[in-house]
């Protein structure tokens, strides 16, 4: 078998045992749970290619607790588990050929189907307009009484980031200074945009656009 799958079945099989023990533990001694080494131990698994196994766990222990809701103490981890469950699908595209990256600068540059990428740009445009308004949205209301019945979810902000509005919201970050000071946010921008970047050059490569 090839040892990067049986790697990528390890590291899934050892990461959802591993979620499910701390889960279990710190539903018994609820402490360690908020202690920032946890969080990096539990952090190593979807970042060394557990994304998937991880994020099932919460799902398997459903009934019990919290269960698979994202929640304001969680929604870091959930968005690094989905970025790293992006991130290993492009690494096992390439790995089994399904994406080939050996075109260079030159076939990056060009093929592309110009039709499908104006969709895209207006797509990319609404998302960044709609990311950087929900942003300041959730501004005026924190500095306006701080209703929480209409202040946005952290996780909604970082989804619209993540879905390509990351530009909107780096922009709304800076103009009307919001967020800046969860490091999720100001690492999650950032991050999202590189990633938004990698899946338009692999759908490239793919042939998609």
């Amino acid at each position: 078998m090839d040892p990067f799958l049986v790697h990528l079945i390890a590291i899934n099989v050892l990461a959802f045992v591993a979620f499910v023990i701390d889960f279990l533990l710190c539903m018994w001694k609820p402490e360690p749970d908020e202690t920032t080494a946890n969080s990096l131990v539990m952090d190593i698994f979807p970042i060394a290619g557990g994304a998937l196994g991880m994020p099932t766990a919460p799902f398997a222990l459903g009934r019990i607790g919290r269960g698979h809701r994202m929640n304001k103490d969680n929604v870091a981890w959930w968005f690094l588990a989905i970025v790293c469950l992006v991130v290993w699908g492009l690494v096992v595209a390439a790995h089994f050929g399904f994406v080939r990256l050996d075109s260079g600068l030159a076939g990056i540059l060009s093929g592309w189907n110009l039709d499908r990428l104006r969709i895209l740009g207006i797509y990319l445009a609404a998302i960044n307009v709609v990311t950087f308004v929900a942003f300041a949205w959730d501004k005026h209301v924190a500095a306006n009484g701080n209703d929480y019945r209409r202040r946005a979810p952290e996780a909604r902000l970082l989804g619209l980031g993540l879905v390509g509005g990351s530009l909107g919201g780096l922009l709304a970050m800076n103009v009307v200074r919001h967020k800046t000071r969860k490091w999720y946010f100001v690492w999650g921008m950032p991050l999202f945009f590189a990633l938004d970047v990698a899946l338009l050059l692999f759908a490239h490569a793919a042939g998609v656009v």
